[in-house]
């Protein structure tokens, strides 16, 4: 895959090119085998993680599981090829290629309502992820096409996830228009907040105004990734840059005197969710030191269970932030032996509680499509196998193994699910 070896390379150079005093003093440069690569290659470790179809996911448990989430996914979707979704050809739902945010887990397909138009890259990209990992087959790739059908006809679809899967779905289809439909949008975008830094600091303030700091290193972490993407499909258009740009708005706040989103504060809103992706821009900057800061609160915070919760005032296990862990663990990790385990207990955890749907369904007994997503994600990013991966240093692990999908469910989440992106 030409996307693949193109993004290798703009990380090496991208991961160094922090200016003095931008990284911590032990900073490296960027390793090049992503299964022991140090935190540089976190955007190197995205795309090898989904660049290799039928190299990940073996695990029967697994692969059953990301299968029928995928199927699930599909039927949620208000499509408009076919009958994809299954559901009558011709059908109720607004048929938007989209889903709807928030279902009730008895449901069946889109309801009436229009799509947000800030899901359709996030979801999608656990469609593409499950046939690119060789997981699903056709079906999922018309959810995935479909999705970017509608990016392609809706220039508000503009999310930091849309611009990466763009790239991504044009690459798995070898068609590059979907990436150059992510690039406009994205271009808009920066455009319209004028530039890089503008957009950066346009979504940071506005996550702080509401309260959100948590969502901070979430946001302008897709943002990292995607103008990455963006950069190896179309280099020397200055996206490298802009996500050097993204990682350093990050670092910056959490290493100031009055940081917006604070490590050491436990009660902010979001928090496990703003420290799993803060390690995103660290990793990014090569900023070692903090990246082993992150990640040590990060571990720390998780469930004897495998699972994390949202903050102290929201400590239940909680679906999204345990997802969100076990994606930025998956996308950051050196092969440590803690960060192994961490991985290895989260997916237990989310195995068990998937719903006979496909789905998962929270404490309030309702379920999200995103989160959905979210999780499946997670389970396609760690690519762990019970006693064979490529992860693992050694194939032992304390506790019980992998639990058939079909087993009794893990307790529910909190209801509290991070917003989609703005």
């Amino acid at each position: 895959m030409k996307l693949l070896g193109a993004v290798a390379g703009l990380l090496i150079a991208s991961a160094c090119s922090g200016g003095s005093g931008d990284t911590d003093p032990d900073a490296v440069g960027a390793a090049t085998d992503p299964r022991t690569a140090g935190p540089a290659s976190v955007v190197e470790r995205f795309h090898a993680s989904y660049g290799h179809r039928g190299d990940h996911a073996k695990n029967p448990s697994i692969r059953r599981a990301i299968r029928r989430v995928a199927a699930r996914l599909a039927d949620l979707q208000a499509d408009t090829i076919g009958d994809n979704a299954h559901n009558g050809l011709f059908d109720t739902d607004p048929g938007d290629g989209g889903w709807d945010f928030i279902i009730s887990p008895s449901a069946t397909q889109h309801s009436t309502a229009a799509s947000p138009t800030n899901l359709f890259g996030a979801i999608g990209l656990a469609e593409w992820a499950a046939v690119d990992a060789s997981v699903a087959g056709n079906r999922a790739l018309v959810v995935a096409l479909d999705a970017g059908t509608r990016l392609q006809r809706d220039p508000d679809i503009d999310s930091p996830p849309d611009f990466v899967f763009g790239v991504l779905l044009g690459d798995l289809a070898e068609n590059p228009g979907f990436a150059a439909i992510a690039r406009q949008h994205y271009d808009a975008r920066r455009t319209a907040a004028g530039g890089a830094t503008g957009l950066g600091v346009l979504i940071r303030d506005g996550r702080h105004a509401r309260n959100e700091d948590g969502l901070i290193p979430y946001d302008l972490g897709w943002l990292i990734i995607s103008a990455v993407a963006l950069d190896a499909e179309f280099p020397g258009a200055g996206y490298g840059g802009d996500a050097d740009t993204y990682a350093k708005l990050v670092v910056d706040d959490l290493t100031s005197a009055s940081p917006r989103f604070n490590l050491a504060d436990p009660a902010e809103g979001f928090y496990v969710t703003g420290v799993a992706w803060a390690q995103i821009a660290a990793a990014h900057r090569s900023a070692r030191a903090l990246l082993r800061q992150i990640r040590t609160r990060l571990i720390a915070e998780q469930h004897r269970d495998g699972a994390w919760g949202n903050n102290t005032a929201e400590p239940q296990d909680n679906l999204q932030t345990t997802a969100h862990a076990l994606q930025t663990l998956a996308l950051t990790d050196a092969a440590g032996a803690d960060v192994q385990r961490a991985e290895r207990r989260a997916i237990d955890w989310l195995l068990r509680g998937q719903a006979a749907s496909g789905g998962w369904v929270d404490a309030a007994n309702l379920e999200l499509p995103l989160v959905d997503a979210d999780i499946a994600l997670g389970l396609l990013l760690a690519r762990t196998d019970v006693g064979d991966d490529g992860l693992l240093v050694t194939n032992a692990r304390s506790g019980a193994p992998l639990v058939d999908p079909g087993a009794a469910p893990a307790s529910g989440s909190t209801v509290s699910h991070a917003a989609p992106q703005p």
